[in-house]
């Protein structure tokens, strides 16, 4: 048993140095995350031209930074907003053409919480 334990203590001792810890998903619940590396990618579809479509929530940043950026149809960013040490909150939307937008988060050595949700308005 104690095999196990160390075992695991040791996956994530090399997680946490590696690419982080993250609890939860980031598009659906607060997310607390410890030193966390790397791009998280999500896409979403408008069908209306001139639909407004992005991210709205809150950060809370104990150390590091996480970089939100809004990328429309044609692969040009639209929006953007960067999450340094202390609360902030978040307001990533654009508009434009139909098609798929891309939300990239990039985390580097985030250690702290946060909450996104989609948010869409009409014309």
């Amino acid at each position: 048993m104690r095999i196990l334990v160390l075992a695991v203590l040791a996956a994530l001792a090399v997680l946490y140095f590696t690419v982080g810890l993250r609890f939860g998903y980031v598009t659906l619940t607060e997310t607390q995350l410890f030193n966390a590396t790397g791009t998280n990618t999500y896409v979403f579809r408008t069908l209306e031209d001139r639909q407004q479509v992005g991210v709205t929530g809150t950060c809370r940043v104990r150390s590091g930074r996480a970089t939100l950026r809004l990328f429309g149809p044609t692969g040009t960013q639209v929006a953007g907003q960067v999450c340094q040490k202390g609360e902030w909150s978040l307001n990533v939307m654009g508009s434009g053409k139909t098609g798929n937008y891309r939300l990239e988060v990039e985390f580097d050595k985030y250690t702290g919480s946060i909450n996104l949700n989609e948010t869409r308005a009409g014309e």
